[in-house]
């Protein structure tokens, strides 16, 4: 079976973005896999404490190191940012040490906090597998749930505590009467068209109400009886701490799809944050830090992956059309946006447009608009021929490193960001079907003659289709 760490790996050799899941989602093998990497950790921090692969290494930067924690509200989002990305690539590293298998590429979940169901819910609200104290492997036998508690560092070190109470607990008795309310206020911040109202809504609004109500207060040796999540300090040691923050990440990265063109203040994008990155090299997840985000199943995500998305689209015969056809495998319904993204498209010098088709291989110039298989379009705003100096068009002259930092060439393609909005003809061609396998698409390029074009005059390295849920 493929699962999430081999899927993320075959995208990472094909130059795709890496896929977060919903946790809810995983397979019990992604599970299996989720619990092994945090365990691996644990036992990292238990052979050396300062093992910056280890657990205690990552946590303690959130509050109880004083030179790493975040302390400026006005960089939140690229703080965590930057803090649950480096947690993340430990995690991989640990599982392939576990595991002694270096073809892997985990990626950490989001804990959605705004669903809520019997069947995968404790009476409390957490999830079960963050709930439970106890898990049954593969092989039916009862272990301790990574995912339940862990040791921490700032209760061993600076509380002096010893046995149980050096782990880390939850009085969750009051999370699940918030969690409608977390669903109103997460659609209340995504209409904020402002970066800073937005992160401070956040902030201060559901992101500190999950801390504050899974972490509760009850028998706890900790100062005012708290749980480990209720406090800046401590948080970090419980395992939840990471989902939970995967999750506000998603939500940001949710609001910056809806609202592409938002001003980020320079001082967001010069401040340097966790693990030595700067603001702006945080902005653009997908293309900088290489990962998105999915609401979809594991198993649709795999067919995508595994027809076409990370492999070049292949071109029909010049005598039957001029068409690329992308084999999107399978699409759920009841989305709210899809996109098809291009990644790393090359900016053209003359302009053109991109239409796509759905199952019809025999589209041409002549199709139009008003055909039933139209579900979107992409027109390229050519640059033109060039003027000034020589290397004026020529991105390659225009590399930068790290001891430059002045803007990147407008025709570098590293950073582009191109998508086609095809939301209304795939609800049009899925209909009330829950789902539609075996999904081609198709792109014709037009000139500005109107006549198609080669595919392979616009050059990038593939395509990927994103859908968005409703909240």
């Amino acid at each position: 079976m493929t699962t999430i760490a081999k899927l993320n790996y075959r995208r990472k050799l094909a130059g795709l973005p890496l896929i977060r899941f919903n946790l809810l989602r995983l397979n019990p093998e992604d599970m299996n896999d989720l619990r092994d990497a945090y365990t691996a950790m644990y036992e990292i921090s238990d052979i050396a404490v300062g093992d910056r692969r280890g657990y205690f290494s990552l946590a303690r930067g959130h509050g109880y190191d004083q030179d790493l924690c975040h302390d400026d509200n006005r960089v939140f989002l690229t703080w965590h940012r930057s803090y649950i990305y480096s947690f993340e690539k430990a995690l991989n590293t640990a599982l392939q040490w576990k595991r002694k298998d270096k073809e892997l590429e985990l990626t950490l979940p989001y804990w959605d906090w705004t669903q809520f169901s019997q069947s995968t819910h404790a009476a409390n609200g957490l999830p079960k597998v963050l709930n439970d104290p106890q898990y049954k492997n593969a092989e039916g036998v009862q272990l301790d749930n990574p995912l339940h508690r862990a040791k921490s560092l700032y209760r061993i070190t600076s509380q002096g505590l010893e046995g149980d109470e050096q782990y880390t607990q939850r009085f969750p008795n009051a999370f699940k009467s918030m969690i409608s309310q977390l669903k109103n206020d997460i659609d209340r911040y995504m209409d904020n068209p402002n970066f800073m109202r937005f992160q401070e809504d956040f902030d201060f609004g559901a992101h500190g109400a999950v801390h504050v109500y899974v972490g509760g207060a009850g028998h706890s040796p900790l100062p005012q009886g708290s749980g480990d999540m209720s406090s800046v300090i401590s948080a970090a040691y419980d395992p939840l701490f990471w989902l939970h923050h995967s999750m506000v990440d998603k939500v940001w990265f949710d609001w910056q799809t809806l609202h592409p063109d938002a001003n980020i203040p320079t001082f967001v994008q010069q401040k340097v944050v966790y693990d030595g990155r700067i603001g702006r090299d945080l902005i653009d997840a997908e293309n900088s830090l290489k990962y998105i985000y999915s609401d979809n199943s594991v198993e649709s995500a795999i067919a995508a992956t595994g027809t076409t998305n990370t492999l070049p689209a292949k071109s029909l015969s010049a005598a039957a059309s001029r068409a690329k056809e992308l084999s999107m495998g399978l699409i759920e319904g009841g989305f709210v946006r899809a996109q098809l993204d291009f990644l790393r498209l090359h900016p053209p010098k003359e302009s053109y447009e991109i239409r796509a088709y759905i199952n019809n291989p025999a589209c041409n110039a002549s199709t139009g608009y008003e055909d039933e298989s139209y579900c979107g379009r992409l027109v390229l705003f050519g640059h033109g021929t060039c003027h000034g100096a020589s290397g004026h068009c020529n991105p390659a002259m225009a590399v930068r490193d790290d001891y430059d930092i002045r803007t990147k060439h407008p025709l570098r393609y590293e950073h582009t960001r191109y998508s086609i909005d095809l939301t209304r003809g795939l609800r049009r061609f899925i209909g009330r079907k829950k789902s539609v396998d075996d999904v081609k698409i198709y792109l014709l390029v037009i000139d500005a003659k109107g006549k198609a074009v080669p595919p392979e005059t616009l050059k990038y390295d593939g395509c990927s289709l994103r859908t968005f849920a409703k909240k």
